[in-house]
């Protein structure tokens, strides 16, 4: 794991950056890399390549994940579900253009159901200047995050044996996003197997219900801290 800092600079992230646009955008995009995977049902891995944009060990239904313009973005609108009424931990990871795009699951489980939300308005929201912000100030501006609001997005409902519950992989499209591609609802996928892939720029976040019966949980990384799917671990489960 490294701090978006130390990613950027990196000698792999340097080399992508130097090839031509179009080769960034069809070859480096759809590269799925070859991948030595660990197993650990003790914790969740991430679910995707990309930069922590928050990390929440609690946070009620109702409240704010993050402000845009004065405007509250909840955990049931990340569901796109009103009746949601767990304490969730949430973490988000913004998948940029240098990031590889397959998603992968970050805990054994089967896929009980995938719903796809609707955008608001005509089209999706681009997340390109966000993204430019991201890159040049290295910072996080929630006024850049309207996407959270408008964009299409694919909730995928996951039971995990290992929690004996469920928990929730939402991935949210960008402006030029041609589909979300998922794979393998209604069958059981092991930690670290890969799940789907969104094309083009992207973000997936991880959504664990808190309830009586849960385990416990401890947050093992921070905003600003750039992660890969299958690799490093975001969640310790602590029974």
């Amino acid at each position: 794991m490294q701090n978006i800092e130390e990613w950027l600079n990196s000698e792999e992230i340097k080399k992508i950056q130097k090839k031509p646009i179009i080769e960034l955008l069809t070859k480096e995009f759809f590269r799925d890399p070859f991948r030595r995977l660990y197993y650990d049902p003790k914790a969740f891995y991430s679910p995707a390549d990309g930069v922590v944009l928050y990390a929440y060990p609690r946070l009620g239904p109702k409240e704010k994940l993050v402000e845009v313009k004065g405007k509250k973005f909840t955990v049931q609108d990340l569901l796109h579900d009103e009746d949601y009424k767990y304490d969730s931990l949430v973490i988000g990871v913004f998948m940029t253009i240098l990031d590889v795009h397959v998603n992968r699951m970050p805990n054994n489980g089967y896929i009980v159901e995938t719903r796809e939300t609707p955008f608001i308005y005509t089209h999706n929201t681009s997340m390109y200047f966000f993204e430019q912000e991201l890159f040049e100030k290295l910072n996080i501006n929630p006024d850049k995050l309207k996407y959270l609001f408008q964009n299409e997005k694919l909730v995928s409902t996951i039971y995990s044996p290992d929690i004996k519950g469920r928990y929730y992989i939402v991935q949210i499209a960008d402006k030029d996003v041609n589909c979300i591609v998922n794979w393998g609802e209604g069958d059981f996928l092991q930690q670290g197997e890969r799940l789907g892939m969104i094309r083009w720029g992207s973000q997936v976040d991880l959504v664990i219900p808190i309830t009586e019966k849960s385990p416990k949980y401890k947050i093992l990384v921070k905003k600003f801290d750039h992660v890969k799917a299958g690799l490093d671990k975001l969640v310790r489960i602590k029974k």
